[in-house]
């Protein structure tokens, strides 16, 4: 295997990988052309260079919407059925680890087991006249309790 030969960053050089990428080629295949530089210094020139890194990380994105089209094309065009399944698995598995949001497989978390509050207030005393009254009011005003403590129960 020949050694590549470096390439200094341009501009260009940068927009046309983000390109490349969003047409969904892989990093690798896009550093396998002659002009291109190899693996290590498109990751070298993500840390030197923000607006670079920026352009790189929205290209991966647009490439997972390619790849997530691509799925749609082979299970329309396969005629083979058990390699047109393989290709589309591939496809989504590479789609779902470069956007997992978007396409990643949902994830619910089900909470199972009791967890039980236990709040205490402290009521201010109150003159005889007043709390009558206030028994008398439809609604029963807690405005003026403040808690004492609360602490968390787990119970198993």
């Amino acid at each position: 295997m020949t050694e590549k030969i470096p390439v200094e960053y341009t501009p260009e050089i940068a927009k046309e990988i983000c390109k490349m990428l969003e047409a969904g080629l892989t990093l690798t295949q896009i550093c396998q052309i002659p002009e291109m530089p190899h693996i290590s210094t498109v990751y070298d020139w993500q840390d030197a260079f923000p607006d670079f890194a920026e352009n790189y990380a929205r290209a991966r994105a647009r490439q997972a919407d390619t790849l997530a089209n691509r799925v749609l094309d082979e299970a329309m065009s396969s005629h083979d059925a058990p390699i047109g399944r393989l290709r589309m698995d591939a496809l989504k598995w590479y789609a779902s680890k470069l956007a997992p949001k978007k396409y990643g497989d949902k994830v619910e978390v089900e909470q199972t087991g009791n967890t039980n509050f236990k709040i205490s207030f402290a009521v201010p005393e109150r003159d005889t006249r007043d709390s009558l009254k206030e028994l008398s009011a439809p609604v029963a005003r807690i405005q003026d309790a403040e808690p004492i403590e609360a602490e968390i129960v787990e119970s198993e």
